[in-house]
């Protein structure tokens, strides 16, 4: 296994260029091992080697057990040891944090702060095969893309991983075969986190039930993946220089409509992450929402998070904070998408498209009524009835013909061919003085809204 973990490390290059390692020691059989591998890989290359072991405040004397042990196994190795000691429940809580992300936090904030005071040194920690499965699929589940595919990289800025080439049962038996003694943590013997759920449960299941070498191909899975995704940053990095430029109080992105779906998906987090720091609970909803924008008409916007917003205007989709973009979509102009076709003594009807305000009282005047402007398809047109008009008479799309409704309605026919009716194609929206259709009622997820009043001959005068 030694020659294999060399080769993994050369493969990588995780040394090139470096003249010490800083080896991550919990105590436990992957440390242990990790600790045994790169001690004589220091011998035979000449780089320095030092231990860090991180005590979290937690776990009680099972904690102080794996200190001591971690210092006398470094004396064994002759390898010097760095210990640092936090209060994981009180910094997790400080900062809003669950215990193992603070955890996690705390650990390589040690670890890089012991490597910086080496030089140019590396830090090796313990994660091998089984762990880079979990990864993969803990990150399916949640829904994770290609990025999530790749699990745990060989190596990441100052961070090498050379044990992810070795499964757990490989570590066991190195760890058998020479003698060496690891400590137990308790932890992760339950079921209450998920990783601890998969690695009991599902593995296991994987490798017995479907395929013995599932550890492996989920393995070559996440390198394949890594793969992709190193071509399509690079993709990416490409048509985002093409597309996106700043532009003052945000960013705006001209002809994403031209790009392919996934690599605009990508540039809008690009953006996102530009313009908010990270990338946390953003998911496909909020690619897609911004998309969307691009089928719609200017004026549309899409609350992405924190404020950050995108709106749709002349030029492209515009990113910007809530007040930045309310005064950009100030100076949108927005029309209603009409061919207004009225015809002899239809009266009068004024058009008005704003944002939608979730404040804003929606009119219940019987010639005063407010639409979602963005469901209009075909365009407006004002007429009397046709041959084929419907409405939606409730909110689960079913239709009613026009003529059905005038007769449930009882109005003669003689004064049905006098009534204006406000029309999409053939779905009418408004029976003027009567009812909308639940089609282009006002919701939650409304971004404009078309008011439009009548002032003609009143619904059945006359």
């Amino acid at each position: 296994m030694y020659d294999k973990i060399v080769n993994y490390v050369q493969q990588y290059r995780m040394l090139e260029g470096r003249d010490g390692v800083v080896v991550g020691l919990s105590g436990g059989a992957d440390s242990v091992c990790l600790l045994s591998v790169m001690s004589r890989m220091a011998a035979e290359k000449g780089f320095k080697l030092m231990a860090v072991h991180v005590h979290h405040g937690i776990r009680g004397a099972e904690a102080d057990r794996d200190r001591d042990f971690c210092r006398k196994l470094c004396e064994k190795f002759n390898v010097p040891l760095t210990e640092y000691e936090y209060n994981v429940p009180e910094y997790a809580k400080e900062h809003g944090l669950g215990s193992e992300e603070a955890g996690r936090i705390l650990r390589y904030g040690a670890f890089e702060k012991t490597a910086a005071g080496m030089g140019n040194a590396v830090t090796a920690v313990a994660h091998h095969m089984n762990d880079l499965a979990e990864t993969v699929i803990f990150n399916m589940c949640r829904g994770s893309g290609i990025r999530g595919i790749r699990g745990i990289p060989p190596v990441r800025g100052r961070i090498i991983r050379p044990l992810l080439c070795c499964t757990r049962e490989e570590i066991e038996e190195y760890i058998r075969k020479h003698g060496l003694d690891y400590c137990d943590d308790s932890t992760n013997d339950g079921t209450d986190y998920a990783r601890n759920r998969i690695r009991h449960n599902v593995l296991p299941y994987l490798c017995e039930n479907i395929n013995s070498g599932a550890v492996a191909n989920i393995a070559a899975l996440a390198e394949n993946a890594a793969k992709a995704e190193e071509y399509l940053e690079k993709t990416t990095k490409a048509r985002f220089d093409a597309v996106v430029r700043a532009t003052d109080g945000g960013m705006l992105a001209v002809g994403l409509e031209r790009e392919d779906a996934y690599i605009a998906g990508r540039i809008v987090r690009i953006i996102i992450e530009r313009m908010t720091g990270t990338l946390k609970d953003i998911g496909e909803y909020h690619t897609e929402g911004v998309l969307k924008l691009l089928e719609g008409r200017s004026g549309r916007r899409f609350c992405i998070k924190n404020g950050l917003t995108a709106v749709k205007n002349s030029d492209g989709i515009f990113f910007a904070g809530e007040h930045d973009i309310n005064d950009i979509a100030g100076q949108v102009e927005i029309t209603p998408p009409c061919i207004i076709t009225p015809w002899e003594g239809a009266g009068e009807f004024t058009f008005e498209v704003s944002p939608w305000d979730k404040r804003q009282k929606i009119s219940n005047e019987v010639y005063t009524k407010c639409f979602d402007y963005d469901k209009i398809k075909s365009g407006l047109c004002l007429r009397t009835r046709e041959s084929g008009d419907y409405l939606e008479i409730d909110d689960k799309g079913h239709h009613k013909s026009l003529k059905q409704y005038f007769v449930d309605e009882g109005i003669p026919a003689r004064r049905r061919e006098r009534i204006p009716l406000l029309a999409d194609g053939k779905h009418i929206m408004w029976i003027v003085g009567g009812r909308i259709s639940a089609g282009y009622k006002i919701t939650e997820n409304t971004v404009n809204v078309l008011t439009v009043k009548y002032g003609g001959t009143r619904y059945g005068e006359n």
